[in-house]
């Protein structure tokens, strides 16, 4: 015999504003049929098809059901009380969006140890409800895994448990696996006005799922009361890049919610349709640094010329991710940019001047090299920098301008262009940095130093080696440095003059070169050096002996064993073992 349902009984509206039972006959969840009326006994089945009660039951009960507890928990009580039959209709309750009503299905269920129900309840268990785990132990079975557990819901049809259940990550990521018979539930519960947090979700899983059938309700969903459903929503079409959601996501651009506006703005960039431009450019100025963000990068994506301008405006953004995203995006737009870039490199905002450096220099455009060499001599050192370093990226066509600006009127200019050479390594720069050793300005001297170093060409050494009688301590130490770099035997003499020198930093300086050039006549002068009052030389010539390897350093070394600082005993320690390494090795056969 076939299961009839079970009977419960409520008040209803009728007549005048007065109430009267009802025995209703539920066959399933939300499912049922009037199994008594009374004003079918008085008026007759005609009239009571008029009668205000059977309004009520045909079209406002549904809604009251889904939002009475009370009766949704009899309602429980009664399916657990009808035993077997009733665990298919229990099962669609566990989809029920109130946890107290879950609670109470899942101990029905728990109780009645009927196995079919164990996935519903291993999918809320992994979604952390207790009682659902409660209700497996009771039924002596642990919970499934949770592919297994969410496909065997599918199977059975009960959606409404894994719609409930989207709001936990993991769940929503294996109904996401599920594929293609997932996406009608899903769109249906883009309709499910009691919980936000499920339509969020819903929203997402779409997103992930790809399915150009749900693009419509998602548009719809850009309207929701909630923002995090909208935010969703706009993520989603993002994602599916459909054309027929982009009026819908221009308007999203105005949403009173910056994180929908910044999603609607993302989602615009990947969609790419041009019309998206202009409102775009609109949002480069919204109140929200992540919207403003958001519509940079859109733009670039989009990769129209039209938003160069705003572009370059939005270089001198409050905040550094607009500005480096307005960056970006210019130079994703590419050639059509360079001249604003270029434009923009005289603006009167660091910031602005600094970023259009920085652009310029991805791009790698020889036309840029002239503004470039102008903005070596930007009162910022940091616009200054990164021109240096852009020139330095452009490369071999960036040459010839360089070392012109070798004789720059501006001090910062020339000493920019020498440290870029030097970075280049171009040997047709040698003869300007050479003559750039004699410059008035001291910085300029010493890049040019410091250039030579590492250009390793040999016709840099006497003019280096002149250089370590600057007037500036920090000129003499550059060129001792390079002159280590240069590996020139002839230069020795000089560093051990060096060595003497009153400037701590220079002594170190060719202390440190002379143990890179491993020349054992500068042993003698190195075991002197290990007495200097600067604790930086005394290590340094400890380091540099080490290196020579000369035994008639190692009593110097030992007597060093008992200096003040740590960082001198430990160098003496190592260059005396590095010696005796070095001993053995020699009398090895």
């Amino acid at each position: 015999m076939a299961w009839q349902g079970v009977e419960i009984e409520i008040q209803v509206p009728c007549a005048g504003g007065q109430k009267h039972p009802v025995r209703l006959r539920f066959t399933g969840w939300g499912a049922f049929e009037v199994a008594y009326n009374p004003c079918e006994e008085l008026l007759g089945p005609v009239f009571a098809r008029m009668a205000a009660c059977t309004h009520y039951l045909h079209e406002a009960f549904p809604e009251a059901f889904r939002n009475d507890t009370d009766l949704k928990r009899r309602l429980v009580e009664a399916f657990g009380a009808a035993g077997a039959p009733a665990v298919p209709a229990l099962i669609q309750a566990l989809g029920d969006s109130d946890w107290d009503v879950r609670r109470a299905a899942a101990e029905a269920l728990g109780k009645l140890g009927d196995p079919q129900a164990i996935p519903a309840l291993s999918v809320w268990a992994h979604a952390g409800e207790d009682a659902a785990r409660d209700a497996l132990q009771t039924l002596g079975h642990p919970m499934l895994d949770l592919p297994q557990a969410v496909a065997q819901v599918a199977a059975q049809g009960a959606w409404g448990v894994l719609i409930r259940a989207l709001t936990c990550t993991q769940v929503r990521e294996v109904v996401v696996g599920l594929g293609a018979p997932a996406v009608p539930p899903l769109i249906q519960a883009l309709g499910d006005w009691r919980s936000e947090n499920v339509r969020r979700a819903s929203a997402e899983a779409l997103g992930k799922l790809g399915d150009p059938q749900a693009v419509p309700a998602l548009i719809q969903a850009l309207g929701d009361w909630s923002e995090n459903v909208r935010r969703a929503a706009a993520w989603a079409l993002g994602k599916l890049g459909d054309p027929q959601a982009v009026p819908a996501l221009i308007q999203a651009l105005w949403d009173s919610d910056r994180a929908v506006r910044r999603a609607a703005a993302w989602a615009l960039g990947k969609l790419g349709d041009p019309q998206a431009v202009p409102p775009l450019i609109q949002a480069l100025g919204d109140s929200g640094w992540n919207v403003r963000r958001a519509a940079a990068w859109a733009l670039g994506k989009l990769g129209d010329p039209q938003a160069v301008p705003p572009l370059i405006q939005a270089l001198g953004d409050y905040w550094y991710d607009v500005r480096r995203a307005a960056a970006e995006a210019l130079v994703k737009i590419g050639t059509p940019a360079v001249p604003a870039l270029i434009q923009a490199l005289g603006d009167r905002s660091e910031n602005v001047r600094r970023a259009a450096a920085e652009a310029l220099g991805k791009l790698g455009d020889p036309q840029a090299v002239p503004a470039l060499i102008q903005a070596l001599g930007d009162s910022n050192w940091d616009v200054c920098r990164a021109a240096a370093e852009v020139l330095v990226r452009i490369g071999a066509p960036a040459v010839p301008a360089l070392i012109q600006a070798l004789g720059d009127s501006g001090w910062n200019v020339r000493r920019a262009a020498a440290w870029a050479l030097g970075k280049l390594g171009d040997p047709q720069a040698v003869p300007a940095l050479i003559k750039a050793l004699g410059n008035g300005d001291r910085d300029v001297r010493r890049a040019a130093a410091e250039a030579l170093g590492k250009l390793g060409d040999p016709r840099a050494v006497p003019p280096l080696i002149k250089a370590l009688w600057d007037s500036d301590r920090a000129v003499r130490r550059a060129a001792a440095e390079a002159l280590g770099k240069l590996g020139d035997p002839q230069v020795i003499p000089a560093l051990i003059q060096a060595l003497g020198d009153s400037g701590w930093e220079v002594r170190r300086a060719a202390a440190e070169a002379l143990g890179k050039l491993g020349d054992p006549q500068a042993v003698p002068a190195l075991i002197q050096a290990l007495g200097d009052n600067d604790r930086d030389v005394r290590r340094a010539s400890a380091e540099a002996l080490g290196k020579l390897g000369d035994p008639q350093a190692v009593p110097a070394l030992i007597q060093a064993l008992g200096d003040g600082w740590d960082d001198v005993r430990r160098a003496a320690r190592q260059a005396i073992q590095q010696i005796e390494t070095k001993q053995s090795q020699t009398k090895r056969p």
